[in-house]
């Protein structure tokens, strides 16, 4: 994919531009017939092919094989070359497709400068192709307190090697900016960063999603795996990805191959994989959800990103963040909060994490219209007016279970948030809860939550279930 394909039946002419383009840094294949080189597409898609127009070939010839490789892949740039150029020659080729044209003999500047321009343009449509699949965005993991320094040490020691990563937390915490902060200081780095999210697909397009080439109007679509060659390929929430495509998306890494749905040949494939998960897939994988062999190759080395109420010292300086980058990428005027302000949002619950915190602040920006500095009630009326614009909804996990289940999810939940909230600490959330430090001790372990401690700190979790998503 980030070669060139010379196709010319003189292996003089083939050897001369291989060795030209060579010394000026691109990579290159060669194939002297039609069937070689189809067979070499098919292989593994280059970026680019340099055509003889004129192939002594018994089965198709210069423009037939250029008609075929634009069925299979319209966007890859072909250059035609002719020893018989004409200007009608020209405009046939290029009224069906051609990216330039060029004569024979070659002209070393002509070749150099259509060649320069094809890259050019196929590195656009990859750039353009990730950003709509929200690839540049900022990589900045923010934050001074320990818990915070500590993350970036661990991103930092693994972000510029192969290893892929797992990135685990509750939903909100940051995984996706901390996989973007890696790659961003990753060997991987210049290439893209594809996000492939698959809870709002069904099933039936989740292998066109990997995969790709699903045509839509005879135009083939690349999957999120072709896309992200060369770069960084981000499984958000990988458990979402259903488990009958799980062990096929594990080969496929492993063997750094896809062959696309359309079966028009294997596709070769490079780039780091970094998935996330909100949920505990050790236990999937024990309850059958989950691919044990996925999971071997996604769990190279597995990072915790922590709550935000485990580095709540963070939140004024993410806060200053946001209103920084939203002031940047959407217009809204440069406001600073007070420091009732950062109080007020340091001490408040964010069961949505660093997530739940953005969107607040660009409430209150939304809801406010003066240039001066953002005060409590400020985000009070941002919070209760964003509360009002919504209808209370029952957790779908409630709906159907009998009162006493009800009660106790509810209760598991509580408990384990409040411990949490405190740092792990029980007799502070026992104080706070109002109950007896021996009588808390007693329900955490009726409702089943262990307090665990690790380089974060103390935090409760379930012993022998995993969170709900």
């Amino acid at each position: 994919m980030d070669d060139i394909l010379i196709v010319d039946d003189n292996p003089h002419i083939r050897d001369l531009i291989a060795e030209i383009l060579g010394d000026n840094g691109y990579s290159t294949r060669s194939a002297a017939t039609s069937t070689e080189c189809m067979n070499a597409f098919r292989k593994a898609q280059p970026s680019m092919v340099l055509l003889d127009i004129w192939l002594h070939d018994l089965v198709m010839d210069g423009l037939d094989v250029m008609r075929e490789l634009r069925k299979r892949n319209p966007s890859t740039p072909i250059v035609i070359m002719s020893a018989h150029g004409t200007i009608e020659v020209a405009v046939r080729a290029m009224r069906q497709g051609a990216f330039d044209y060029i004569e024979k003999p070659i002209s070393l500047d002509r070749l150099l400068s259509v060649v320069k321009n094809a890259m050019e343009l196929v590195k656009l449509r990859r750039k353009i192709n990730v950003l709509q699949l929200g690839g540049e965005r900022n990589a900045h993991l923010i934050g001074e307190s320990d818990v915070s320094r500590k993350l970036r040490e661990r991103v930092d020691r693994v972000a510029d090697t192969n290893m892929h990563v797992l990135l685990v937390g509750p939903h909100g915490s940051g995984k996706e900016t901390a996989a973007r902060y890696a790659h961003a200081r990753s060997r991987h780095a210049s290439g893209p960063f594809v996000t492939a999210s698959f809870s709002a697909s069904g099933p039936e397009r989740i292998e066109s999603r990997l995969y790709g080439r699903a045509y839509d109007d005879q135009a083939p679509i690349p999957g999120y795996l072709e896309m992200a060659h060369g770069g960084t390929l981000f499984l958000k929430e990988v458990s979402h990805i259903p488990l009958m495509h799980q062990e096929g998306l594990a080969r496929a890494i492993a063997r750094g191959q896809i062959r696309p749905v359309d079966g028009s040949g294997d596709i070769k494939i490079r780039f780091r994989v970094i998935s996330s998960s909100s949920s505990s897939l050790e236990i999937a994988t024990a309850e059958q959800r989950f691919s044990p062999a996925l999971l071997h190759r996604l769990n190279t080395t597995t990072i915790e990103v922590p709550p935000l109420d485990m580095r709540r010292d963070d939140i004024p300086e993410l806060a200053a963040f946001f209103l920084r980058e939203l002031h940047e990428s959407q217009g809204f005027p440069l406001r600073q909060l007070t420091s009732d302000a950062e109080t007020f949002l340091s001490e408040s619950d964010w069961p949505g994490n660093v997530k739940q915190l953005r969107n607040s602040i660009e409430r209150a920006l939304i809801v406010g219209e003066s240039d001066e500095p953002i005060t409590v009630s400020d985000i009070q009326s941002a919070v209760s007016s964003n509360a009002a614009d919504t209808s209370f909804t029952l957790d779908r996990r409630y709906i159907g279970m009998k009162l006493r289940d009800a009660r106790e999810t509810f209760e598991r939940q509580y408990f384990i948030a409040q411990i949490n909230r405190h740092g792990g600490n029980i007799s502070k959330a026992a104080e706070f809860v109002g109950m007896e430090r021996a009588a808390m001790h007693r329900k955490i372990k009726a409702l089943g939550i262990v307090t665990i401690r690790d380089s974060y700190g103390s935090r409760a979790m379930l012993q022998s279930e995993g969170e709900t998503e």
